[in-house]
């Protein structure tokens, strides 16, 4: 299998991925939260929303950064990886920055939407479960633990 097919399959995997307990109960939380703040909040009828928080999407950019890294650097023997390969610990660590660094972007985005913070967060928690998905997707692929 090549690369391409292996990340687009992993990236299946993820979005099914938020049927798991933990997900499945967050984001439709999230959502009815981001519907219940829209409402409340009106953020683009007030004009707080400006072109530049548009750039709030680019948050999803972890969700293709995670996969390609799982896509990339499967472990050795991993059933569903390309050509066997070592674990990869540099990829394990990527895979733990990205996370990270994922949460501090949440947390600037929430900061940066001043006067609709409610709407912020709650978009910012319907945009992080996919990553969420892939960070346990591309996990099992690096370590080579598969469910």
């Amino acid at each position: 299998m090549t690369v391409t097919r292996i990340g687009l399959k992993y990236a299946l995997w993820a979005l099914e991925s938020m049927i798991l307990p933990p997900l499945c109960i967050l984001l439709p939380l999230a959502v009815v939260s981001l519907v219940w703040a829209w409402r409340r909040q009106h953020p683009i009828r007030k004009r707080l929303w400006r072109p530049s928080d548009w750039l709030v999407l680019s948050h999803l950019l972890f969700f293709a950064a995670t996969i390609s890294i799982g896509a990339l650097y499967p472990a050795e023997g991993s059933p569903y990886g390309g050509p066997a390969r070592a674990l990869h610990h540099g990829a394990d660590e990527a895979l733990n920055v990205l996370f990270y660094v994922s949460l501090v972007s949440c947390a600037f985005w929430i900061w940066r939407m001043k006067g609709f913070r409610w709407f912020a967060a709650s978009l910012m928690a319907v945009l992080e479960c996919p990553i969420v998905g892939a960070l346990f997707i591309a996990g099992m692929s690096v370590t080579g633990d598969w469910l």
